[in-house]
């Protein structure tokens, strides 16, 4: 069979990195193709060479059997080629129909014919089976998750033969995963070419055909997915570098005063008289449906949403923290799931984003407020060295490095700080298994030095793994709080906010209060 697509012997060189050395990729018909790898290991930049943002510097793109130069996305979406990158391209001041039409606008005459272009998104969504987004609303309005729906639904809408999903599921909550696979199944159906690109084994090995796998810009393994299992396909990714995490349980502290408490915390329609206690040296996981209010109740805990009623005690006592700056004096730091949008300056060297909150620590004096730069270089060069921080040196740019990297940069700028409570909201989003292993090693070794640890995750399997204490949200109440070891059917049936459905013998085993 001639594949639909191929692409011979692709190399990439940028100033002092080989990011493709000789790749090889086939696609077929009705098939999805997963492209594995570590972050860095060369997907993104082939797949923005196949969308042409980037000149290959050697080899041949073939479509069914036949050459093809790609020399601008032009080119790409003329040969059906439709491309949703991990970092969305919608604009926040327009709205969810203009953004869809972005570039090929309805008109009447010479004015912008915005009811016909409402109709055909709102088909658009209707047809892919996504609900209450409203077309003529701005996208800004929407979560991270529904405008990634959005994002997807426009690249849906120019028909591609080819699609290519960089991370989708990243952003997306367990019921738009399922919806969204769900669309692909049956674009496979209509033979459409699918390159699914994902860190989530599990949602790789369950959907997908085949799979091209990447290491250091190689081709190291093509596979059905019939024929390996998780186990193999990181054997390929990582080689023999990979070490699983394994997490070391640690006994309850509840005797001690908590580090932070959080008590009847309130905010209309949102959250309702949401409460719990952190205590030092735990790992406590979040988790819920979304909107359940997980998220939403550490931003208010940090001040970044201000509550309508509750109280906030640091170390027992009452603290007033309305904006960030006070959590932070108070010892909180947070590390939301937008990094790049909420947690790194893009333009600034991974130094900058490490000292900034902290760079009155290296004035020479009260009243010399000239700045130490070389014990600055020096403080910030040892926090990245812990976290081990891959990049050429600490004046890179932070958005040269890899989302792994851009998360430990951050994790590098908070213990600098020196703060008590550390929250991360989705703090593995969008790293491959290699950096989620580091990651997870560093909040366990942060929790053993005393730090208060609080990782807020819809994933489940992730929440389990890391945390001492599970608390469970559903409609913006802490609804259940596990103890201990729990599995993922007893967390499902919490999340879902049915704690009847387990036994009271097996609740009781895992430590599950309700």
């Amino acid at each position: 069979m001639v594949p639909v697509l191929e692409m011979q012997g692709i190399s990439k060189r940028f100033p002092g990195v080989q990011a493709l050395s000789n790749v090889d990729l086939k696609l077929y018909g009705g098939e999805i193709t997963s492209l594995i790898g570590q972050n860095g290991a060369g997907k993104s930049t082939l797949m923005k060479i196949l969308g042409g943002n980037y000149q290959k510097d050697e080899g041949k793109i073939l479509i069914h059997g036949k050459e093809v130069e790609i020399t601008g996305t032009a080119d790409a979406a003329r040969l059906g080629i439709g491309i949703v990158y991990q970092e969305l391209s919608l604009l926040n001041n327009l709205t969810v129909a203009e953004n869809i039409f972005l570039g090929r606008e309805l008109v009447n005459g010479i004015r912008l014919n915005n009811r016909q272009m409402n109709e055909q998104a709102r088909q658009y969504l209707e047809e892919f089976g996504i609900e209450n987004i409203e077309v003529n609303k701005n996208v800004e309005i929407y979560s991270l998750a529904k405008q990634q729906l959005i994002e997807i639904v426009k690249v849906l809408s120019h028909r591609p033969k080819i699609l290519v999903l960089d991370e989708p599921t990243a952003a997306l909550t367990n019921e738009d995963t399922k919806r969204l696979f769900r669309i692909l199944l049956r674009l496979k159906e209509q033979g459409i070419c699918i390159v699914f690109i994902s860190h989530r084994l599990g949602e790789i090995k369950r959907y997908c055909d085949s799979g091209t796998i990447l290491m250091n810009g190689r081709v190291t393994a093509a596979v059905r997915m019939e024929d390996v299992d998780e186990l193999k396909i990181i054997e390929y990714m990582l080689g023999d570098s990979y070490q699983a995490y394994e997490k070391q349980a640690v006994a309850a502290r509840h005797s001690e005063t908590p580090v932070l408490e959080l008590k009847d915390i309130r905010l209309k329609d949102r959250l309702y008289g949401a409460s719990c206690r952190i205590y030092k040296g735990e790992i406590a996981g979040f988790t819920g449906l979304l909107g359940a209010g997980q998220d939403l109740l550490w931003r208010v805990a940090y001040g970044a949403r201000p509550a309508d009623s509750g109280e906030i005690l640091v170390n027992g006592k009452p603290a007033k923290i309305k904006n960030p700056a006070q959590a932070v004096r108070c010892g909180i730091g947070l590390l939301t799931e937008n990094r790049k949008e909420e947690g790194l300056f893009a333009d600034l060297s991974v130094l900058d984003n490490i000292a900034l909150p902290t760079l009155g620590r290296f004035q020479y004096a009260a009243a010399f407020p000239l700045l130490n730069y070389r014990k600055i270089r020096q403080s910030c060069q040892a926090y990245s060295d812990r976290l081990a921080v891959k990049m050429s040196s600490i004046r890179t740019k932070v958005q040269f490095l890899s989302g792994g990297n851009q998360q430990k940069a951050i994790v590098s700028r908070w213990l600098l700080k020196d703060l008590d409570v550390l929250v991360f909201i989705e703090p593995t989003r969008g790293v491959d298994v290699g950096a989620k292993a580091d990651i997870y090693k560093i909040l366990e070794d942060l929790a053993a030095e005393g730090k208060a640890i609080v990782v807020v995750s819809t994933d489940t399997q992730e929440i389990l793994q890391l945390s001492d204490r599970i608390f469970v949200m559903c409609g913006g109440r802490v609804s259940s709080v596990i103890e201990g070891k729990s599995d993922e059917e007893t967390l499902a049936r919490l999340i879902q906010g049915n704690p009847e459905e387990s036994t009271p013998e097996g609740a009781a085993d895992k430590g599950v209060r309700t």
